[in-house]
């Protein structure tokens, strides 16, 4: 019986951490965290999309192989990696922690901020609400996620499911 009662919390303790994975561990995916990273080779896949970082340094959207949007940054170094900062600035580091490209945003407060590849061949960045008349039932106080839930233009059905998987993760990281 003690046996089949640890077998129960190791299984809840394996599914728990499956919600948390990240791009990082080998596991595809579409959006990118707060202070995750995205190493030399390493994409995001939507579809057909793909957003990159290359060997060359060089941050890259594909659509179905053909390049749509890039940094510019080719061969400005290697051994880069991409990260979603706190403040919502997305920033290519090369190996020796020199920033060598930013999106050149407005810096935001420090909160969770999430980047997500779209089927709209679209990569968007959602950060803490600055105003909003609704309210999300989904995901943490600190990220709007509620407009792709309801529908938005270009937000299949299934990444409306991922963004609800993406709300509960995004609470339980509230709640750390």
């Amino acid at each position: 019986m003690a046996f089949f009662s640890m077998m129960k919390v190791l299984l809840l303790c394996t599914t728990s951490l499956s919600l948390l994975t990240t791009p990082a561990s080998g596991q595809t995916s579409s959006y990118l965290l707060s202070n995750e990273r995205l190493n030399t080779g390493e994409a995001l896949i939507q579809g057909s999309d793909n957003f990159t970082i290359g060997n060359d340094c060089n941050l890259v959207l594909y659509n179905s192989g053909d390049e749509i949007w890039s940094s510019n940054t080719k061969d400005e170094s290697s051994g880069c990696y991409l990260t979603l900062q706190r403040n919502g600035n997305l920033i290519i580091y090369n190996k020796n922690g020199i920033r060598i490209w930013n999106n050149k945003g407005p810096e935001g407060k420090d909160g969770n901020y999430i980047l997500i590849l779209l089927t709209s061949h679209n990569v968007v960045i959602y950060g803490p609400t600055i105003w909003s008349i609704g309210k999300s039932t989904y995901g943490s106080n600190d990220v709007d996620i509620a407009t792709a839930l309801k529908g938005t233009t270009g937000v299949s059905s299934e990444e409306q499911n991922n963004m609800r998987k993406m709300g509960k993760t995004m609470k339980l990281m509230s709640n750390e």
